[in-house]
């Protein structure tokens, strides 16, 4: 495993058992996070990715099962495979909060309203850092400091409920990088803010991405903060990775029908659009009994009958560093015949 990748995932599935059938929420995710770059998971609701992001921490409901390895590499130490742990194993909880934090998709509930917003932020430097209540409440009043929280001192003793959207939101920040992970998963961190507070909380971890050198996973459905914050970019549909680059190469040259999609439905600024803005038909169908061909087949304008709506298309190099899964491209026609061959 290369010492600059922090985080691998290689083939991870998580299913869910059901009344209806077996939901693949994440069918065979493949990607690898960079030391110090942020890494962009985007996709319509319900392609997966906050599924993805909860399986790295093995936080996935007891009717979900993991397959695939999840290896966290710690700097001096052999690779840790998350994903062959016990849920409820003290290897497990020593990497949550210590190694990976996330901040979750919504601030106004990722609060208990029964303690102080003090009491839940020294919960993980009492678990991770120190035992001293004194020294915790030191770092944690420096933690809400830096995430611009005004007079910490006086505010890490009041309620969530005395507190905005926003500065929850940094006080999230503050709780997920009290103990310097490596890695912050960041689902939809800004989804239920305004635009303004928004563009503060994006700035605000940048900042402190510099400051402690961490890697991050920015899930979003928005392109606009991907082209902010991101160095790479997987686009996901129906639980699995569709197409993964460069964020320039993503914007610029996409290769995917369904990446060309989200990109034209995006109003451009200073551009004249004649008629409705561009949408991409149709929803993402429901990941139960799924058959085979590629899940984006009925969507797509540039369905090939017989070819995408009957094999499964794998994923293949379409140029230096940017893998797509579209039978397009003679890269993937290519990897698939090599595929059925070798099933003969």
């Amino acid at each position: 495993m290369n010492d600059d990748v922090v985080l691998e995932l290689r083939d991870v599935k998580v299913h869910f058992s059901t009344d209806e059938g077996t939901v693949k929420a994440v069918d065979g995710v493949s990607f690898s996070m960079t030391r110090g770059k942020t890494m962009g998971l985007v996709g319509e609701s319900g392609c997966g990715k906050s599924v993805t992001s909860q399986a790295i921490l093995r936080l996935v409901p007891a009717n979900g099962k993991i397959s695939g390895a999840i290896l966290l590499n710690r700097d001096g130490q052999e690779p840790v495979d998350i994903g062959a742990l016990d849920n409820h194993s003290q290897d497990i909880r020593d990497i949550r909060g210590k190694d990976i934090s996330m901040i979750f998709q919504e601030p106004m509930t990722s609060f208990s309203p029964l303690y102080t917003m003090g009491n839940q932020l020294m919960e993980t430097i009492l678990l991770h850092q120190t035992p001293d209540k004194s020294a915790a409440r030191t770092q944690a009043v420096e933690m809400l400091r830096k995430v611009g929280i005004a007079d910490p001192a006086r505010r890490i003793d009041e309620y969530p409920h005395e507190f905005s959207g926003g500065m929850r939101q940094r006080v999230m920040i503050a709780m997920a990088l009290s103990c310097s992970p490596e890695i912050l998963i960041a689902d939809e961190p800004t989804t239920a803010l305004d635009v303004t507070i928004q563009a503060q909380v994006l700035e605000l971890m940048q900042e402190l991405q510099k400051d402690f050198g961490m890697s991050i996973l920015f899930i979003t459905h928005d392109l606009g903060v991907v082209a902010e914050m991101c160095d790479e970019v997987c686009v996901m549909y129906l639980g699995k990775i569709v197409e993964k680059a460069p964020v320039e190469e993503i914007f610029h040259n996409p290769r995917h029908p369904y990446t060309q999609g989200l990109l034209e439905s995006i109003p451009k600024i200073g551009h004249k659009t004649e008629g409705d803005l561009k949408s991409i038909e149709g929803v993402v169908p429901v990941p139960i009994n799924l058959k085979p061909g590629c899940g984006f087949c009925d969507r797509c304008e540039h369905k090939i009958e017989g070819l995408c709506d009957t094999y499964n298309v794998p994923t293949a190099e379409v140029a230096p560093g940017h893998w797509a899964r579209c039978f397009l491209y003679p890269e993937v026609v290519e990897a698939h015949n090599k595929a059925v061959g070798g099933e003969e």
